[in-house]
């Protein structure tokens, strides 16, 4: 139903434009025919001359007979031009003229005077009845009055049908774009812009040969009379929403590039971490905001690493027929044949292998014996299927349909892969203009694949298995003590513990299961409230990141000031009146319903535009994990729309605490209260503190 709706009204707007533009603009097509003649002439006349072509071609471009000047009384020469110019200028900037403007302003002036004078005492009379009125007090709960009741049911049947009409039908033409085209240049025609257009064509070609400097003022006279049609029938009340339009969309284009600049500063700051750091800051310092934000950025700068690989790759043999490689790459990677980097190295030997034993076949038509079978870098001469290594390795971690997060609190990311058939692409742009649906979360870290020596869980499968990725561990002190907590920790245990697990030792050799072309992927955000909570042998690989301080929430977007100010006005003056309403009255009015209508839409707009273009500065300090007091200063940007858009929680083990306060029967209002200012025995031994039971003997 409402498809064929849109197409009615389709069809009706569109034959009311063709009515618009035979009888009303008629005139606008007579002259887009004398502008493609100009045109034609000119090209013809240009070819001629610049070939040297004997020709008897006279260009029209410069002939004004068909047009027709609107009523400016414009001369026909550029003197006569000039002269009325410097007359209209003389009589423009003297004494008399200026007397006359200010004795203009001061009547329309009088007049908004007059009208305020009127208007205002009834403004105020409404006030003091609306104030008396909404005095009266009632418990008439959720209870609509008879004017909210009438104005819900006008909106009903008027307002809401046609709003959902609108947006129906906006969607409808923006997922049939060549309507909007039509239109579009049916309308050029109309206003004369496509007559404009080829006529700026048609003297391009004339003045490229003539140099004819004198022809200007023509052309001028002919832009006049073409823009004579778009000022007489333009909607010039329209432009004002136009031109918010524009100016709203080149300011959020400003505050998109202020947003990606930052993010290039914090992926410049990341790419100086060694493959290990600790994020270090009291309780609230967004410490686990930090590493969460560069563990989401570490993964797409691995994703744009491994696509640099492929790259280089693929112009060390240029006439390779790459794309029949990775199709081959593709099947068994779906197939499971090739599951990791390992088992990626093991099929191209194999490969190579067959090659050898005279199986050209595996090189997909390669012209080997013309393009070579090997690439001098300057530095050493590479062997094809050590290229093709390199590439299968690359590829597998650029299109593995996996979060490459692997951590112990859950992550949501939102890159994703769009593959037509032929090479894929990632979509990891942090600050899109719409946000993408599409979202996986991190991989669970069992923290078996990341210890070389005993293992919690025996024979576990995913032992060995990891090989690279990102891994973010939160509150690591806690899984891995210091060195005070472990002084009663043996080595030679049975059960598996920080010193038999040979975790330290994954962590300074875990770069080489990962590095593809000489770059390892892998890196190891933690964080932790002290470093020194942390043993100092793990603790010594990393850089130590304290955050001093985050800054106040900044806003990207330029120009905003005003907005912001009519938004906190209006919910500041709305606030007090709303609750003072709802302390006296239980009911629903038409006045309060417009004004929260209002100012929730200010309100709820502002938080957009803070969610969207919003970000703070964390100001920290990075020095050796050996702490050797050596400290740099520097900055890192957080952006609301990328940390905080459902990225983690800050409360990630909070379910074990939900676990003991569901098991509990008692809550806060249950705990026994003092009596008096000050607390007697009992309430002393209450406490069940280690203090006072110390001074009472218990």
């Amino acid at each position: 139903m409402h498809k064929w709706l849109n197409i009615c009204v389709t069809l009706a707007i569109a034959a009311c434009f063709i009515v618009l533009a035979v009888f009303v603009f008629g005139g606008s097509y007579v002259r887009l025919i004398s502008a493609f003649k100009d045109f034609g002439l000119s090209v013809g006349f240009y070819f001629g001359e610049l070939l040297g072509l004997g020709h008897n071609i006279t260009p029209t471009v410069n002939d004004i007979s068909g047009i027709s000047l609107p009523q400016l009384d414009i001369p026909s020469t550029f003197e006569g031009f000039a002269e009325r110019v410097e007359s209209y200028l003389s009589l423009f900037f003297t004494p008399g003229n200026f007397v006359g403007w200010l004795g203009h302003i001061s009547g329309v002036m009088g007049n908004f005077a007059k009208i305020i004078l009127i208007i205002l005492p009834c403004f105020l009379l409404m006030g003091f009845v609306i104030k008396a009125l909404y005095r009266r007090g009632n418990n008439n709960y959720g209870k609509d009055t008879i004017p909210l009741r009438i104005f819900k049911g006008v909106s009903r049947v008027t307002y809401q049908p046609l709003k959902s009409f609108v947006r129906g039908y906006v969607a409808f033409i923006y997922a049939h774009k060549w309507i909007f085209i039509c239109w579009l240049v049916l309308w050029t025609a109309n206003f004369n812009l496509a007559t404009i257009a080829v006529e700026f064509f048609a003297y391009y070609f004339y003045f490229a040969i003539t140099y004819d400097f004198s022809t200007l003022y023509v052309q001028f006279l002919k832009l006049i009379s073409d823009l004579a049609t778009p000022f007489k029938y333009f909607p010039w009340w329209g432009i004002l929403p136009l031109a918010l339009y524009l100016f709203d969309r080149f300011r959020k284009g400003i505050a998109f590039n202020r947003l990606r600049h930052n993010e290039a500063k914090n992926c410049g700051f990341i790419n100086e971490l060694p493959i290990v750091s600790m994020s270090c800051g009291s309780m609230g310092k967004k410490k686990t905001t930090l590493i969460t934000d560069m563990v989401l950025s570490q993964e797409v700068m691995f994703l744009q690493k491994a696509l640099e690989i492929l790259q280089n790759a693929d112009m060390k043999f240029p006439y390779f027929p790459w794309i029949k490689f990775e199709k081959r790459l593709q099947a068994l990677i779906y197939d499971g044949t090739i599951y990791n980097l390992a088992t990626a190295k093991e099929w191209v030997k194999g490969e190579r292998e067959r090659f050898e034993k005279g199986d050209i076949s595996v090189l997909y038509g390669y012209d080997f014996n013309r393009y070579g079978m090997a690439f001098d870098n300057s530095l050493g001469v590479q062997n094809i299927f050590d290229v093709l290594e390199t590439y299968a390795q690359a590829y597998f971690i650029y299109i593995v349909q996996s979060s490459l997060i692997v951590s112990n609190y859950s992550i949501r990311m939102d890159n994703a892969l769009i593959d037509d058939g032929n090479f894929p692409l990632w979509l990891t742009d942090f600050f899109p203009k719409h946000f993408r649906r599409n979202s996986r979360h991190s991989k669970i870290l069992d923290f078996d694949i990341l210890r070389l020596g005993k293992k919690v869980m025996e024979n576990n499968p995913n032992a060995g298995s990891f090989e690279f990725g990102v891994i973010a561990i939160t509150e690591i002190g806690k899984e891995r003590g210091n060195n005070l907590e472990l002084s009663e920790v043996r080595k030679t245990a049975r059960d598996t513990n920080q010193k038999n697990d040979l975790f330290n030792s994954w962590l300074k050799m875990c770069r080489h299961s990962a590095t593809v072309d000489h770059f390892p992927f892998i890196k190891v955000f933690t964080d932790e409230q002290r470093p020194e909570s942390w043993g100092a042998d793990a603790r010594d690989l990393c850089d130590v990141i304290n955050i001093i301080s985050c800054g106040e929430r900044r806003l990207a977007l330029p120009f905003y000031t005003i907005e912001e100010m009519l938004s906190e006005w209006a919910f500041n003056k709305f606030i007090n009146l709303y609750y003072d309403f709802r302390f006296r009255r239980g009911d629903n009015t038409l006045l309060v319903h417009i004004l929260k209508s209002v100012t929730a839409f200010l309100w709820r707009r502002n938080l957009r535009i803070y969610n969207r273009f919003g970000y703070s500065v964390l100001n920290i300090e990075k020095e050796r994990g050996t702490m050797d007091g050596k400290t740099y200063k520097k900055k890192y940007y957080l952006a609301d729309a990328k940390i905080y858009r459902s990225r983690f929680a800050t409360d990630c083990f909070s379910d074990y605490f939900n676990e003991l306060a569901r098991g509990s029967k008692v809550g806060l209002k249950d705990y026994l209260e003092y009596a008096a200012e000050k607390a007697t025995v009992e309430e002393l031994k209450a406490q069940n503190s280690y203090f006072i039971n110390a001074l009472y003997g218990r």
